[in-house]
């Protein structure tokens, strides 16, 4: 049995066999792709079975984060973190260390790993769309198991034991609140709507008919109402983003049901009032007025509700709460990084993974304006309406860069 003796640079010798290898000869890129795979089933699907967030997050660290790590050394791999996204998340995450430096934290070390945690996730998502098993099946795997997990969460919560009433619906698993369970099950929602393909057997076919049922039924009892407005937004944008008869028909029979649903049932959209949104906005500004350069950091701040005294610890707006705590500078960063994923959806929106990622976009933009509660968390169900769209855009630009190679070839080659 050979001893792996010592490891100086890229190499590494066999005590018993006297030759060297390089690591990068020793890691299959392909080996890395499946084992990155796994752990982005377990990023968008973990959370419905694993039983504490500690192991989630140990599940993310090695299926994920350890592989990306160990691709990094494949200089093939390296190559294809030429792009604007990864140029931007890099510059955002330069600020935040900055701002977290001159402002400090309630703990500054664990959150200076916040960034490279999603790195870290941004490299095992590209990573896993570079192998032999499909991405873009992955993606629908994961979005038919949300669904029936979506399915599993209304079944228990209605026929378990008795709720106080208005008490709202929450998921299976980790994602056990409201608004976060609505926004990771949605997200799921638009990826299997947008890559889904017709089945030929009748077991798939009941299958995503049982999933779409679920997501149906739990985006329903959610009372989320961000999310019914970022899913209608959706909706409404994706009928146009390829203009056609039939989008121009859906459009118009989606204003029309939501029309109708608001006249019907006033109740549901208005029984909550506006949840003190305007009011915790207007807070939020003071505290961004106030610290406009380089923000609060990440130290606790409070916003209060003057006309209830109720005391909240976010304005409810990503936007408006990274603001606060990273400055304008953070915030144009971010809008950049942000865009940068709008416009490569744009142009790939003629394939169902760009169609894919402009739905998400929007659905998480909307829903973030309404009901975010902040960008630099450990892996957690609003990853998905976070992070997920940057990391898809990266999927896509490296596949617009590998084109791109294969026009120039063909040109020259002419």
């Amino acid at each position: 049995m050979p001893i792996w003796r010592s490891c100086s640079g890229l190499q590494i010798e066999c005590r018993d066999w006297g030759d060297r290898v390089r690591l990068s000869e020793w890691l299959s890129p392909q080996l890395l792709s499946r084992w990155a795979s796994l752990g982005l089933l377990v990023l968008l699907c973990g959370a419905w079975v694993l039983p504490s967030s500690k192991l989630y997050h140990q599940s993310l660290i090695f299926l994920l984060w350890l592989p990306a790590l160990l691709a990094l050394f494949l200089r093939d791999f390296r190559a294809l973190l030429n792009q604007s996204e990864m140029m931007l998340f890099i510059a955002l995450a330069a600020w935040v260390m900055v701002v977290l430096v001159v402002k400090g934290g309630e703990d500054p070390l664990g959150e200076a790993k916040r960034p490279m945690y999603v790195l870290l996730s941004l490299l095992g998502v590209l990573l896993a769309s570079r192998g032999q098993w499909s991405f873009e099946g992955l993606l629908r795997a994961a979005a038919l198991l949300g669904g029936i997990g979506a399915l599993v969460s209304v079944l228990y919560f209605k026929w378990s034991s008795p709720h106080p009433y208005g008490q709202r619906l929450i998921a299976i698993g980790l994602w056990d609140t409201a608004i976060m369970a609505a926004h990771a099950v949605g997200a799921l929602a638009m990826i299997g709507t947008f890559l889904f393909q017709r089945q030929r057997g009748a077991l798939w076919s009941v299958l995503w008919l049982v999933s779409g049922l679920g997501y149906l039924a739990f985006l329903s009892f959610s009372q989320t109402r961000g999310v019914w407005l970022a899913l209608f937004a959706t909706l409404l944008v994706m009928a146009f983003v390829r203009p056609r008869r039939f989008s121009a028909w859906a459009a118009v029979t989606l204003l029309a049901a939501a029309l109708l649903a608001a006249l019907l049932a006033p109740e549901m959209l208005l029984q909550r009032g506006g949840s003190y949104r305007p009011e915790l906005f207007v807070g939020g500004m003071r505290h961004l007025g106030a610290n406009w350069l380089l923000g609060l950091g990440f130290n606790a701040y409070e916003i209060l509700v003057p006309s209830t005294g109720l005391v909240f610890k976010h304005p409810h707006n990503l936007y408006l709460d990274l603001a606060i705590r990273l400055g304008v500078p953070g915030l144009l960063l971010f809008a950049l990084l942000w865009g940068s994923v709008a416009w490569r959806g744009w142009q790939n929106r003629a394939e169902p993974l760009g169609r894919a990622l402009l739905a998400l976009w929007v659905f998480s933009s909307v829903a973030l304006l309404t009901d975010g509660i902040g960008l630099w968390f450990k892996p957690n169900a609003d990853w998905l309406i976070t992070w997920l769209p940057v990391a898809l855009s990266m999927v896509l630009a490296v596949r617009r860069q590998a084109n791109d190679a294969v026009s120039l070839h063909g040109s020259r080659g002419i």
